[in-house]
């Protein structure tokens, strides 16, 4: 059976990453951010990079250097960093690869239903909302 949720450890590493720097002022270095999420530095180099070549993330070079959320990410949507690492995420109506119920409807139509209105909920929310109702959750 396959998840209903699609989304590679690249993209989740993106998200984090990009929530680790909307909870910040300033700067945070790939191995501050790495350490933190605790995931390996070499991959988050590469989510990084390409978060940066979507414009989602500024890098600022040198000794102090680091990252930051760039004018773009402030206003981005979580599909925006998704999109960024696996191409624009979608919602999935059966959990089998090949549809077993042949249109006829399935015990699960209606929960898949409702997982896939709260997913594109969830992907249309701006990151910076996210990263504000959990900093009030503490």
């Amino acid at each position: 059976m396959h998840s209903i949720l699609r989304i590679s450890e690249g993209a989740a590493i993106a998200l984090h990453a990009a929530d680790y720097l909307a909870g910040r002022e300033g700067l945070s270095s790939a191995a501050a951010i790495a350490r933190a999420l605790g995931v390996s530095y070499n991959h988050l180099s590469k989510v990084l990079q390409q978060l940066t070549k979507a414009g989602l993330i500024a890098p600022v070079r040198g000794p102090k250097g680091g990252f930051e959320l760039s004018a773009a990410g402030k206003k981005a949507r979580v599909r925006d960093f998704i999109g960024a690492i696996d191409g624009q995420p979608s919602g999935h109506a059966c959990l089998m690869k090949a549809k077993v119920c042949l249109g006829r409807g399935c015990m699960l139509g209606r929960f898949l239903e409702e997982t896939n209105e709260r997913f594109e909920a969830v992907m249309n929310a701006k990151l910076s909302e996210l990263a504000k109702r959990k900093q009030k959750r503490g």
